[in-house]
């Protein structure tokens, strides 16, 4: 469907013109919660309200001066008819709008204080709730290459769905460790779905669709200076919809260990594989264990803790209910 500003040739124009909104406030997330943002919405009846709400409205949530000041400067500032262009673009490679207020939006993912206002998604897979995320280092080993992929085999082949960020080094063979598995399963969370980073995964994110599903906040890669800290902000839904993240070989420095110091903020369960031979990795598991992380030598830990904390009994009805829709 080819989408337009006047509105012509819409299946569903009320849905389109709504969604426009949720991609333009996207964008200025910083400014307002998302919770704060979905109670407005809940109580004005559309984000297009909530969007031209007056100034009064917006102190009457708590915003101060500054903040409304802003908000209405990124108004004046962008032009509403990309999101169409953008929304163009969604439809014609199958991407679908998860907003924070749809029943689909990942539930362990909305208990976060900083949830995404919207994630956009495309795969197979719409389960979220029975999620590993297996993360570590670019710069990984072969014993660290090895053990991603068979923890993240085994685990997958016991029903759960391995998380990562089809970045080089581990997260890569953790998705390769997923599919290798009879029925496995993988979730892609990238920094922006255009262009995919990095780009020889591109070919393989397709098997991931297949078999997984690709997730992200951002459609398209920044024009700016702050694309490097969408990698950081991205990380914060990894282990946002997994119960829990278990990490293999990372250096005390890097992106992995912002994933873990987000990880525990969130209160999830976090597992460091011991390394091997590897001054790096050493480093890194010696700061990850002042940091509280669980060390492990399997996925035999990772499992016990896995039967031990099953899943709330709403979790469990929504879980069968989306692997039933797959099959």
């Amino acid at each position: 469907m080819v989408f337009d500003m006047e509105g012509k040739n819409l299946s569903n124009s009320q849905s389109v013109t709504e969604n426009i909104y949720w991609l333009a406030l996207q964008d200025k997330l910083d400014l307002i919660s998302t919770r704060k943002v979905a109670n407005a919405v809940q109580e004005l009846g559309s984000m297009k309200l909530f969007w031209n709400a007056s100034d009064s409205y917006f102190y009457k949530l708590g915003l101060d001066d500054k903040t409304i000041r802003k908000f209405n400067e990124h108004k004046n500032k962008i032009r509403l008819e990309n999101y169409w262009k953008m929304l163009e673009s969604l439809d014609q490679m199958s991407v679908k709008i998860i907003r924070y207020i749809d029943d689909d939006y990942p539930e362990m993912l909305r208990e976060l204080d900083d949830s995404p206002l919207l994630i956009l998604h495309k795969g197979s897979v719409k389960d979220f709730h029975n999620c590993v995320a297996v993360v570590g280092t670019r710069n990984a080993s072969l014993y660290g290459h090895t053990m991603a992929r068979k923890l993240s085999r085994s685990i997958a082949s016991k029903g759960y769905t391995i998380v990562s960020g089809l970045a080089r080094g581990i997260d890569i063979w953790a998705h390769y460790g997923a599919l290798e598995a009879s029925g496995g399963r993988t979730i892609a969370v990238l920094p922006w779905m255009v262009p995919v980073y990095p780009p020889e995964h591109a070919e393989f994110l397709k098997d991931i669709e297949k078999r997984g599903a690709v997730l992200s906040e951002r459609f398209e890669k920044p024009s700016d200076k702050s694309a490097p800290s969408k990698f950081v902000q991205r990380n914060r839904i990894t282990s946002g919809i997994s119960r829990c993240v278990v990490v293999i070989e990372s250096d005390a420095e890097g992106g992995t260990v912002h994933q873990v110091r987000i990880a525990l903020s969130q209160g999830r369960k976090v597992f460091a594989l011991k390394p091997k031979d590897n001054e790096r990795a050493e480093r890194g598991f010696k700061a990850f264990l002042e940091m509280g992380v669980t060390p492990i030598e399997s996925d035999k830990e990772v499992l016990k803790f896995l039967d031990e904390t099953p899943l709330k009994a709403e979790e469990r009805k929504l879980d069968s209910y989306y692997q039933h829709s797959l099959d």
